[in-house]
């Protein structure tokens, strides 16, 4: 049976959620199959139509929340050619209203799928300046799980939520019939990275919130991480599983009740982490905020750093 105990679900309820999950999974696996290269990329976060702030630590709300000199970017960054030096204030504040507007941008425009022209031209922007002045320099070392020179912890280990893409395979994903895009995670245990992406059906979401009984399912992408030679910033992925599982079900706690819809996805004869077509390159790192940029389709992820990804 797969049943690990009672139901209080209506009946055949079940069956329509099983059916729901693999319809789901179909369209999970269509952007991040890893069959072909333009479908490797690596995701780091990702949502739909729900307010943006619903993803956002308050604390990270409460401090990244205005958005005063939110189009004043220009001046942020150091001349090209001058040193970086992490113990500047001046460097550390230029940072932080960086970031600060960023966040801002992703509250206001729904993480980018609800984003406009110009928003996107601001994000764009943005990103670019805060790589002149990313602190963390190797961020990739550590990621294949081995401790170098007892160096702590990879710089890139952590639980990461997305608040910003312009990744069109990923932004695609809140066009689905069936469902729209919650949270969007990327949790790195290396050398195992999974992408977590929370799926609420889309009927769900035409209603005032509490209105209606809730309902999440949620997908997982396991890939394994690897440093690629003589690039410090690139991280190589390895796309292994899919798993999708119900967690809740019109307002009944069902994960430890059905077991997840799962497969382990068809590798690249002769690929690894450090040759297969799927990586993703830092752009930005600090103990808050976490910018990479995938391969092909190409675009960018900006998350920040959270304590949990429980739903």
């Amino acid at each position: 049976s797969i049943m690990k105990g009672r139901s209080n679900l209506p009946p055949g309820c079940c069956r329509t959620m099983l059916a729901v999950c693999l319809l789901t999974l179909i369209g999970v696996c269509s952007s991040f199959s890893p069959a072909t290269p333009s479908r490797i990329a690596t995701l780091g976060v990702n949502s739909n139509r729900v307010s943006s702030q619903t993803f956002l630590p308050r604390d990270c709300v409460a401090r990244y929340s205005s958005t005063d000199d939110l189009t004043e970017t220009d001046d942020l960054v150091e001349d090209e050619g001058e040193s970086v030096d992490d113990n500047d204030s001046a460097l550390l504040e230029k940072r932080d209203k960086l970031k600060r507007s960023l966040i801002a941008l992703g509250a206001s425009y729904d993480r980018g799928f609800g984003a406009t022209p110009s928003s996107r031209m601001e994000a764009d922007r943005i990103v670019d300046d805060l790589e002149k002045v990313n602190p963390t320099v190797n961020a990739a070392r550590g990621i294949s799980g081995e401790i170098v020179n007892d160096v702590g912890p990879a710089p890139l280990e952590g639980i990461w939520r997305m608040v910003w893409t312009n990744a069109q395979d990923v932004l695609t994903l809140a066009a689905s019939p069936l469902s729209t895009v919650g949270a969007i995670y990327q949790v790195i245990e290396p050398p195992v990275a999974t992408n977590i992406i929370d799926l609420i059906p889309r009927a769900q979401a035409l209603f005032p919130p509490g209105l209606a009984p809730p309902t999440l399912v949620r997908a997982e992408v396991t890939t394994r991480a690897s440093p690629r030679s003589n690039m410090p910033e690139r991280v190589g992925l390895l796309f292994e599983a899919v798993k999708i599982r119900p967690v809740e079900v019109f307002g009944v706690p069902i994960k430890d009740t059905l077991p997840p819809l799962s497969f382990n996805l068809p590798t690249i004869p002769g690929a690894d982490s450090e040759t297969s077509p799927g990586f993703f390159d830092v752009a930005y790192l600090d103990d808050e905020m976490l910018v990479i940029r995938q391969n092909a389709p190409g675009g960018y992820f900006a998350l920040i750093k959270v304590p949990s990804y429980d739903p």
